[in-house]
């Protein structure tokens, strides 16, 4: 049986005195695996190394599943509100494209009436075309670019009392 088997380190000490005596039958040597005897340093040195071994053990980081987790949280939350917010506009558009193709259905359909009713009886004269537009001019505003404008006359030889020259042209 090997030393390294399990069952060796569990075994009684009824057996380990047992493989101890054939040992010394048989003439061998009693295994010695650290080629001295331990001393009480040695055993000291020994359970410090170990105590060491087991608070290193005992304080490495580990991250865990819930840390990687509390860190991709705002993340998460982030590109969740975004789409959110995406999905509001694009009903949003959507509601508004439904509203323009009812009002374009409403603007053909009042056309359709306009024309209609506003054709002329076989003897009636029809509108002008210029006639048309100036009944649909709203008064209240004044086109662009069409404002008035007084110009302002000064006078080149006086100069404002309360400016100060600076350099003579």
């Amino acid at each position: 049986m090997s030393w390294l088997d399990p069952q060796r380190s569990q075994e009684s000490t009824s057996e380990t005195a047992l493989r101890e005596e054939l040992r010394a039958l048989l003439g061998m040597e009693p295994r010695n695996y650290f080629e001295s005897e331990p001393t009480p340093e040695l055993m000291i040195l020994a359970d410090d190394l170990r105590r060491e071994a087991r608070r290193r053990n005992h304080t490495a980081r580990t991250r865990s599943h819930w840390m990687l987790m509390a860190a991709a949280l705002p993340l998460a939350l982030a590109f969740g509100g975004v789409s959110l917010w995406g999905i509001a506009q694009k009903h949003k558009a959507e509601d508004l494209a439904q509203a323009a193709v009812q009002r374009e259905g409403e603007i053909a359909r009042m056309a359709a009436t306009v024309k209609h009713l506003g054709e002329p009886a076989p003897g009636q004269p029809t509108a002008q075309p210029q006639a048309l537009l100036a009944s649909h001019h709203r008064p209240g505003k004044a086109p662009k670019g069409k404002e008035l404008i007084i110009p302002v006359v000064k006078p080149e030889g006086q100069i404002p009392q309360d400016t100060q020259q600076v350099k003579a042209h």
